[in-house]
């Protein structure tokens, strides 16, 4: 399955009515379906029974911050709910075609965090992030 990349510096990420913006400089999000779209179940003499899977729109999307800002507080609190915070947002994209602007966007419904979050810590540049899993059961993409 095809994860979709998107880049941090053209992309607007909203969860819960909250704009997540830190992202590290020249990072990507990445929204990674879980699931196929269609089961098949071979019979005999050739045969296939093709059915579409009711759990075909779940993704993962996996973003990366930098500790201690706004966005990372805000995911962090999130995360340290009981019961798990629910999270429904969107990611829009901007591109152009053909000399027209337009934007991409996926729909994000009913999500939660699937892991803990990861810190990174570098000491090169003084940058260190935090990296956030949400799992969502539908992101719907409109162009």
């Amino acid at each position: 399955m095809a994860t979709i990349t998107l880049a941090a510096d053209s992309t607007t990420l909203i969860l819960n009515v909250t704009a997540i913006t830190d992202f590290m400089s020249g990072d990507v999000l990445t929204l990674t379906p879980v699931n196929p779209s269609t089961s098949h179940v071979n019979g005999n003499n050739g045969s296939v029974n093709i059915n579409e899977r009711s759990d075909k729109g779940v993704y993962d999307l996996l973003i990366n911050v930098q500790r201690f800002s706004e966005s990372d507080v805000f995911l962090n609190n999130a995360d340290r709910q009981s019961p798990p915070t629910v999270f429904n947002g969107s990611v829009k994209e901007d591109f152009t075609r053909d000399g027209t602007a337009g934007v991409e966007s996926f729909i994000l419904e009913n999500g939660s965090f699937t892991t803990r979050s990861t810190v990174t810590k570098n000491d090169q540049d003084g940058n260190a992030l935090m990296a956030y899993s949400i799992r969502f059961r539908t992101a719907t993409r409109n162009v």
